[in-house]
């Protein structure tokens, strides 16, 4: 038996946190650090703590999910909630109707369903309706409280939105007062949620991007509790590209403006919201080829070498300046400086990755797919552009065509298991997304069964 495995028994028990695979890496950091702040390697001494010290366990699993989110994460499903679905269910039954989060990490998703909210239905939003975030890390209830961000949290929120509801605190933002009153954050322990301490039951409860933490059989007696905290004829949303890894026989999978949700089956004399259910059995995903690859010049591009120590600064300076605009949202700022450092050096794969994500935050999705292709065109080790191929495919801002999502995750973990603290070809800035953790979510969306749906 592993070292590893009594603490991977332990967090699964306690909250159903799958930690296999590349997960393990996270686990042992993780135990690392619980032995200098205990100062024993004891491991059965370490459990014992974790077991009897509620607030050490909190920050011993704050260390073992990565919380990537942001504003509008898959904003189709979002507006389809507001603009269709709840306004059916007030007219049905009157307000107030209640929301939860589940898995609300640091409280982008609650507080994008309540600016979405507030711009439809003014004044009236908060008496209309509940919002409750939950999570079972305490350390990002505590971030989403405080409603202070920065950085790529924005990368689609509009910027009227963005003016309307934040006010610059340095180099961050805080969300208005109003709203932080309004949203309510609690502890929620998925396997174990308790009712009456989150404050259910709810008509609308989002478990989106939270699921590939969980086995199978961990995700079906998570639904089964959440079933619990329904209303009759409430709905359990998922992420887009979650769908069918979440379809268990718990909750009847529906489709209605090509959104999907889950729903308690219900009599048919009861049943009269029009939104029929998918026999996934025989369904089958249409999903069109991508566009035909860019003709790539025919003189091949210069591979990139580390610069000498006598090297020009001036570019490398421009291309930080270009990543700190990027990091502040500034998008056409960040543009702008790309853009002559591309024309002098048009294969400079540092500017070419972040060029790519500058345009993918502008929704411009084929030409952030043409500039990592060209970064990867110089440098094949460049594993971020993998991996963000991979994403515009997956999250729908392309039409998606599996085999190439799946060879581009493949890629991330293929060079990142060979290489774990691997560049990706960079030479001047950092990886935008820590090489582990983009390793860790390469392989958990190579092992999902997916369909796609939506722009993420």
């Amino acid at each position: 038996m592993s070292a590893l495995d009594p603490f991977k028994q332990w967090v699964h028990q306690r909250c159903g946190l799958h930690l296999e695979g590349l997960a393990e890496a996270r686990l042992t950091r993780a135990i690392d650090a619980l032995q200098v702040e205990l100062g024993t390697q004891n491991s059965d001494v370490l459990l014992a703590h974790l077991r009897q010290d509620n607030d050490l366990f909190d920050r011993f699993v704050s260390q073992l999910t990565v919380n990537e989110t942001y504003f509008f994460r898959e904003p189709e499903t979002i507006q389809w909630l507001v603009d269709t679905y709840l306004p059916r269910r007030l007219a049905e039954q009157g307000g107030p109707l209640r929301l939860l989060s589940a898995g609300c990490s640091s409280g982008e998703e609650p507080y994008s369903v309540a600016m979405a909210l507030q711009e439809r239905y003014g004044d009236r939003a908060q008496a209309l309706f509940g919002i409750i975030g939950g999570d079972v890390d305490h350390q990002v209830l505590t971030k989403a409280q405080a409603g202070l961000y920065a950085g790529m949290a924005f990368r689609a929120l509009h910027p009227s939105l963005k003016a309307r509801f934040f006010t610059p605190v340095g180099r961050s933002f805080q969300l208005s007062a109003s709203l932080r009153q309004w949203v309510t954050f609690r502890s929620l322990n998925l396997l174990a949620p308790d009712e009456r301490a989150i404050g259910g039951p709810f008509d609308v409860i989002l478990f989106r991007n939270v699921s590939i933490y969980f086995d199978e059989a961990t995700r079906r007696t998570i639904q089964r509790q959440l079933k619990r905290l329904l209303t009759p004829n409430g709905i359990l949303l998922c992420g887009v590209t979650e769908t069918l890894g979440n379809d268990l026989g718990v909750l009847s999978l529906k489709e209605e403006q090509g959104v999907f949700y889950f729903q308690a089956d219900t009599p048919a004399s009861e049943e009269d919201s029009g939104a029929p259910t998918i026999p996934l059995t025989n369904h089958i995903a249409v999903v069109n080829e991508p566009d035909a690859p860019t003709a790539l010049p025919a003189q091949e591009p210069p591979r990139q070498t580390p610069p000498s120590s006598s090297a020009p600064t001036a570019a490398h300076a421009e291309l930080q300046h270009a990543h700190d605009a990027l990091n502040q949202n500034r998008f056409s700022e960040a543009d702008a400086l790309l853009a002559p450092l591309l024309a002098d050096d048009p294969w400079n794969v540092d500017a070419l990755l972040l060029a790519g994500l500058v345009a993918r935050w502008q929704q411009q999705p084929q030409r952030a797919f043409d500039y990592f292709k060209r970064a990867l065109y110089v440098a094949p080790e460049c594993w971020p552009a993998h991996f963000y191929q991979a994403e515009l495919l997956r999250q729908g801002e392309l039409p998606d065509h599996p085999t190439q999502r799946q060879r581009g995750y493949a890629a991330v973990v293929r060079l990142l298991e060979a290489s774990p603290l691997a560049s990706g070809g960079l030479t001047v800035i950092a990886p935008p997304l820590p090489p582990g953790d983009a390793c860790f979510l390469a392989k958990r969306y190579l092992s999902e069964h997916t369909a796609t749906q939506g722009v993420g």
